[in-house]
């Protein structure tokens, strides 16, 4: 399910054009994270050519390779190896290209700036296409360009689509513009899963502007010339509807069982059990959702904000009965979302919508209706038991995690695990745990949201780690230590309380509080400073943050990615309700 790929073909994943330009093929989708930069940076390093000659094609469903969607932080880690040895191949077949052309070996042949060279002699990689192009299966090894000639690579680099951004040329999915092109709104329900009884549409289709009246099983709209139009149309749409209760599946999921669990906290020196509770919290995107369909009776058109471009081409082909390869989904910029865009309601009713009405739509939701019918990062309560030693080391932990599906994959204990589950499981050692994960109903919708479940599962655990070094009167800082075992952990952790003075006392209703992790091998460490007025008002004064990646592609995603991280979990926990 997560990756159906056929064997990686070099014509699925780079294109040299004849001017000498590259275009480089993913599945993935750039919603903010940088992925279209980093991409750009490997290509140009592997084939040796400028990143401005490299063009990125994110998501066009009749271009690039299957991809079952961009979520799970998984990208790069998932594309960077398939691109740098797509890129190396192409690489190698132009110099054996330049070798036929210019009667060298290949083997006294480099490449530079977008040319073969040796011997005295260049020619550019554009001379070397004619009417072939670069073809054939991708191998599993191939020599890739040496780190010491990488130009990109590692070092920091903007973004490659930030100028378009600022300056009001890049286009968004409600900037899409076609020929003939109607607006569209729809008739909502008064709850979700309500079934629509019957309806009085006489009024709405003599309104002004009216094209079309579409109804497709419980799914109503209204077809204008004009949004304004549009709306008021489904407005004066009586509908009666049957409204049933919805709710979501059940499972519970063991993540961790080891044995002991229970003898051991009940024989411990020192217990504690604490619940933590999260509410839902609303993506609210900047931009609510938006979906331009174009269905003719030959295929379809879809200009959308996803993060699963073929799961959009699926779905879509289903709602209006076409073969999935008579659909073509073509994603555009959006606003910032994390988990939002997993889903394609909007684009699934655009599709309806334009069928029904023969003509290109625009659907556009407004702010209203994405805070009423989006789905939400699911809720959920968190209990934790673990018992100390007379020394106050942990000997026990148990964890119960309640919270509702993060995605639409179904209750697959594998999917739930890195989903719902995510972060569930302590990163400290020492002790035996048990942590079972409960999935619970809700008449919500949900979707994954930044992180899926890690942000709520690291808070519970970081916060019941210092009511433990409270318990036992031990420093928050020094307690994380004696319970860590991974180096690289240790050091991140040791690193910000050095740089964040953690030793030093603090004055004026001001204190320090640490939180530490590790997330898909990247570890991270923090110390934020907040000041408590008298009359009890939070204010974050400073964030001391260390970070361990590994090896990176573009330095300044990372920090992007920390930065917006800090930012948005300080709105959370201080502005949002």
């Amino acid at each position: 399910m997560w990756d159906r790929r056929e064997p990686e073909r070099l014509e699925q994943r780079i294109r040299v054009e004849r001017d000498g330009t590259v275009t480089a093929l993913s599945g993935k989708i750039d919603f903010g994270q940088g992925l279209r930069t980093a991409f750009a940076q490997i290509v140009a390093d592997e084939l040796d050519v400028p990143i401005e000659r490299v063009n990125m094609v994110l998501g066009d469903t009749d271009q690039v390779p299957f991809d079952f969607g961009t979520f799970g932080s998984h990208s790069v880690a998932q594309e960077a190896p398939l691109l740098r040895k797509a890129a190396a191949f192409a690489r190698r077949q132009l110099i054996d290209r330049a070798s036929t052309k210019l009667g060298v070996s290949g083997e006294k042949l480099d490449t530079d700036a977008g040319a073969v060279v040796g011997r005295g002699k260049r020619v550019l990689y554009g001379e070397l296409i004619d009417s072939e192009p670069l073809t054939g299966v991708i191998p599993d090894r191939v020599v890739l360009m040496p780190e010491t000639r990488r130009k990109y690579a590692g070092r920091p680099t903007p973004h490659v689509e930030a100028r378009d951004i600022v300056t009001g040329q890049a286009t968004f999915v409600a900037d899409v513009r076609l020929p003939n092109m109607a607006r569209g709104a729809m008739v909502r329900p008064p709850a979700r899963g309500a079934k629509l009884r019957s309806m009085d549409d006489a009024a709405a289709r003599k309104m002004p502007g009216v094209i079309a009246l579409v109804r497709q099983g419980d799914v109503v709209g209204v077809v204008a010339e004009r949004d304004e139009q549009a709306r008021a149309a489904a407005a004066a749409v009586e509908a009666d509807w049957h409204a049933l209760a919805v709710e979501g599946p059940t499972a519970e999921v063991p993540m961790r069982s080891d044995p002991e669990v229970d003898e051991r906290l009940r024989g411990a020196a020192m217990r504690l059990a604490q619940t933590y509770v999260l509410p839902p919290i609303a993506n609210a995107p900047i931009g609510p959702s938006a979906a331009v369909a174009d269905v003719r009776a030959d295929g379809a058109t879809m200009y959308v904000g996803t993060h699963r471009p073929f799961g959009v081409r699926e779905q879509v082909a289903k709602t209006v009965g076409l073969p999935e390869k008579k659909v073509r989904v073509l994603p555009q910029i959006t606003s910032g979302t994390y988990g939002r865009n997993s889903h394609a309601d909007a684009a699934i009713e655009a599709a309806i919508l334009s069928k029904g009405s023969g003509r290109p739509v625009l659907l556009q939701w407004t702010r209203e209706e994405e805070f009423a019918w989006s789905p939400s990062r699911p809720e959920a309560v968190l209990e934790i038991s673990a018992g100390l030693d007379a020394d106050g080391h942990i000997v026990s932990w148990r964890y119960d995690e309640h919270t509702n599906v993060h995605t639409a994959a179904g209750l697959d204990p594998g999917v739930l695990g890195v989903t719902s589950g995510r972060n569930a499981v302590p990163p400290y050692a020492g002790f035996p745990s048990r942590v079972t994960l409960h999935i619970e109903p809700t008449r919500l919708r949900t979707a994954n949201f930044r992180s899926l479940a890690a942000a709520e599962n690291v808070f519970a655990i970081e916060s019941f780690m210092d009511e433990l070094a409270a318990l036992s009167e031990q420093d928050p800082v020094a307690f994380r230590l004696r319970h860590i075992a991974d180096d690289r952990f240790r050091r991140v952790v040791e690193r910000v309380a050095e740089r964040s003075g953690w030793q030093e006392r603090t004055v004026n209703r001001r204190g320090r509080g640490i939180a530490c992790t590790v997330y898909h091998d990247t570890y991270v460490a923090q110390v934020a400073e907040v000041e408590v007025s008298l009359s009890g008002a939070v204010r974050l004064i400073k964030v001391w943050c260390v970070v361990d990646p590994g090896q990176t592609v573009n330095p300044e995603g990372v920090r992007n990615q920390i930065e917006g991280g800090i930012q948005q979990s300080a709105s959370w926990t201080l502005k949002e309700e």
